[in-house]
């Protein structure tokens, strides 16, 4: 399976429109065309305030682009484009990136986040993107598929899933996602982590050549209204 994670940054004063013309439009026309919408998020805290963030999920690269091919096709989306866009642009740009997941991502393991969503409320998403130092990005895909994993587990983290770059960004970056309660969870569960004997031990051995990691970058999401994921 191949995950494609974009990011609209939204012009400015146009996020309501852009969100009703997902929510009303986009999305049902996506179930139309067979795409696989994994989740949909607007952030909370990050690098920016004015962004979408959603995830597709597909077979392979040519399912890709033989339904996206449709779908741009479609009369009906060129039809509504013009009818939202009347005053303007609702979008700046779109980026985009292609990401396959690790052998130890949950989601393609089947191993669900947490219970059934109509049982409780939302979770907040947290988007985690890994910069490896040079010729480092098997270091850190290694630590954390033989003991980061598991650790997270031990200390009751909602863990999603975890990819790497195929095609867009840089092929030094590991990205993956957590699922909280609460702001508050999040802090509490990280201190407690970042605490552990083991922890501690783990990176100094998987870094005992030096850092693995460049830097760090993270954005609280919360799901929208018709998010599958929440």
């Amino acid at each position: 399976m191949l995950y494609e994670l974009r990011r609209y940054d939204v012009a400015a004063g146009k996020l309501p429109a852009l969100l009703d013309r997902f929510g009303s439009f986009t999305v049902d026309k996506w179930k139309e065309h067979g795409f696989r919408l994994v989740g949909f998020w607007t952030p909370m805290l990050g690098e920016k305030s004015n962004q979408l963030v959603y995830m597709w999920a597909w077979e392979s690269y040519e399912e890709r682009t033989k339904k996206n091919a449709a779908w741009r096709a479609d009369p009906s989306r060129a039809q509504r484009w013009a009818e939202s866009e009347r005053d303007g642009p609702l979008v700046n740009r779109v980026y985009n990136q292609l990401m396959e997941p690790t052998a130890y991502s949950q989601l393609d393991r089947g191993e669900s986040f947490g219970p059934d969503a109509a049982t409780r409320n939302p979770y907040f998403f947290e988007l985690r993107e890994y910069q490896a130092m040079p010729q480092k990005i098997v270091d850190i895909t290694n630590r954390f598929g033989n003991f980061t994993c598991e650790a997270f587990k031990r200390h009751g983290f909602r863990q999603v899933g975890y990819w790497l770059n195929r095609i867009g960004g840089n092929d030094h970056v590991l990205t993956y996602m957590l699922a909280w309660e609460s702001l508050d969870e999040r802090v509490k569960k990280f201190d407690t982590f970042a605490k552990d004997p083991e922890r501690a031990k783990a990176f100094a051995q998987s870094e005992k050549n030096g850092p693995i990691v460049e830097q760090v970058t993270t954005t609280i999401l919360r799901p929208t209204a018709f998010s599958p994921m929440k």
